[in-house]
């Protein structure tokens, strides 16, 4: 057996949240040490616990910070009309020469006009062994998860934010030569409640893993280092299938832009007993939000009757491959799979969900949850088109067209109620159509998605003729929920 899925959390521990502002009460948030934990149900914890209990969705958005040694890091997050902040929670993870981690991180409000000096605390560090004392990991550098509860603080408020991260000067590394400086990047993690029933579920910590150090033979194994500790979230089952929304912060996955290659690895998700409804997302971590930092974020289907999902990451190829096993004539190996450090996971679990379209909708109702057109998932086949790639883009502007030889021009009878939509955001295309084409959305919905000079065409059959279901992907888009248009018996 894994010696990883034996691993255990030290407890919880008393904690104390400043900032050069405001003093908030104390919080003794859990460790997570070599794994990710739940919230202790503390007193101090109670205001994040009634979050997590009112709440119902997450929504994140981070930076790398690893190569902005002067220039702050920038995170864009919305909270949009009808939803209601519950706690704002901050993360960033460091490599240091001791364990004297900074605790300490700038937080500037774009449009305050000075940042705010926001003091957090280690939360889950790399543990050698069952429960013991900190010990190095990569670089020979001990490393630390830091969470900070910044909702007092005001730095996010209804509308659009872009907040600029930058400090953690009091850190090094005993090696400099490594090229790292130890700043892996920042998260935000929004907990928001909207009109929906959803359940909220949140597990946070220090889980690292590292490919070279999961053979027990060699001089370089490490009992907690080699792997990670599964997560599990379980709910109640439902009588229908649904889709759940897994959120998760991974950082100090090197990209190309650092090593010229990927470094592989594979998000697994268990969904219930059934090894059919695996997801194994190989290669995902790329330092999608800058050097050293990801934001994970994936729709989860949830057949009936299945009423837990588990959550593994692997320093590994899919399919699998020893990477001792293909090396190069020198003998230096040539695969060399990812490094890394989870940080966070959230899972936002609807207790119902409508299942296929059966009548043409007048309104669709999408998140925005980034991706390529090759994360698409849906079952509309030829009838439906994506093209351009967004690059995960922080925010992102919507408009129709009317066919692909012609963008500027929109397409008749449909109107974006959201024309600006920010990472994790909906996106409302609702029926604008007059006379016989009145409350009903045409055959054909037609996407314009644009970013930073780049742009993106979803092309989707609407129709229902074809199969249209909530949880549906279209390239960075995944349907949320539908109208049904009225006098349906007329389709």
């Amino acid at each position: 057996m894994n010696s990883a899925l034996c691993r255990l959390s030290k407890g919880s521990v008393p904690a104390l949240l400043l900032s050069s502002t405001l003093l908030l009460s104390p919080a003794g948030f859990s460790e997570g040490n070599e794994t990710l934990g739940v919230i202790a149900d503390t007193t101090g914890n109670q205001m994040l616990i009634e979050a997590l209990q009112r709440g119902s969705k997450i929504r994140i958005a981070g930076t790398g910070l690893h190569s902005l040694p002067e220039t702050p890091g920038s995170i864009s997050i919305s909270v949009n009309s009808g939803e209601t902040i519950e706690r704002v929670l901050l993360y960033w993870q460091v490599f240091d020469e001791d364990t004297g981690y900074d605790l300490d991180i700038d937080v500037e409000r774009v449009g305050s006009g000075a940042p705010t000096l926001v003091t957090g605390e280690v939360i889950g560090e790399y543990v050698e062994g069952f429960g013991g004392s900190p010990s190095i990991s990569f670089y020979n550098a001990y490393s630390a998860t830091i969470r900070a509860d910044i909702t007092a603080l005001n730095l996010v408020q209804p509308g659009s934010n872009t907040l600029l991260i930058s400090g953690l000067d009091d850190i090094a590394l005993p090696n400099p030569d490594f090229g790292d400086d130890g700043k892996n990047g920042a998260g935000i993690m929004l907990i928001y409640s909207d009109s929906s029933s959803n359940a909220l579920q949140l597990k946070d910590g220090h889980d690292a893993a590292w490919w070279e150090r999961n053979y027990p033979a060699t001089d370089k194994f490490s009992e907690t280092l080699g792997s990670t500790v599964p997560v599990r979230f379980e709910f109640a089952p439902s009588s229908s299938e649904r889709f759940a929304n897994l959120s998760m912060f991974v950082s100090s996955v090197e990209g190309d832009g650092q090593t010229g290659n990927d470094r592989p690895s594979v998000v697994v998700i268990r969904v219930g007993d059934n090894p059919a409804n695996e997801i194994r997302d190989a290669n995902a971590l790329t330092s999608n939000q800058g050097d050293e930092w990801d934001d994970y974020i994936r729709n989860v289907p949830i057949p009936a009757g299945v009423d837990f999902i588990e959550i593994e990451i692997l320093s590994e190829t899919d399919p699998y491959v020893d990477p001792l096993t293909v090396l190069n004539p020198d003998g230096s190996k040539t695969i060399d799979p990812a490094s890394f450090v989870w940080v966070a996971a959230g899972l936002s679990t609807p207790e119902e969900t409508q299942n296929a379209c059966e009548c043409r909708p007048k309104q669709l109702t999408f998140t925005y949850v980034g991706g390529s057109c090759a994360a698409s998932d849906n079952d509309q086949g030829d009838d439906f088109k994506c093209t351009g790639d967004l690059n995960n883009a922080a925010n992102i502007n919507v408009a129709t067209f009317q066919h692909k030889f012609n963008l500027d021009e929109p397409q008749r009878d449909i109107l974006v109620l959201t024309p600006s939509v920010a990472k994790g955001g909906n996106l409302v295309v609702v029926a604008n159509g007059t006379g016989g084409r009145a409350g009903r959305l045409p055959a054909q919905t037609k996407l314009l998605l644009t970013a930073d000079g780049l742009q993106q065409t979803l092309d989707l059959h609407t129709s229902c003729s074809v199969p249209l279901s909530t949880g549906d992907q279209f390239g960075p888009l995944v349907l949320q929920s539908f109208v049904s248009r009225d006098n349906c018996s007329n389709d």
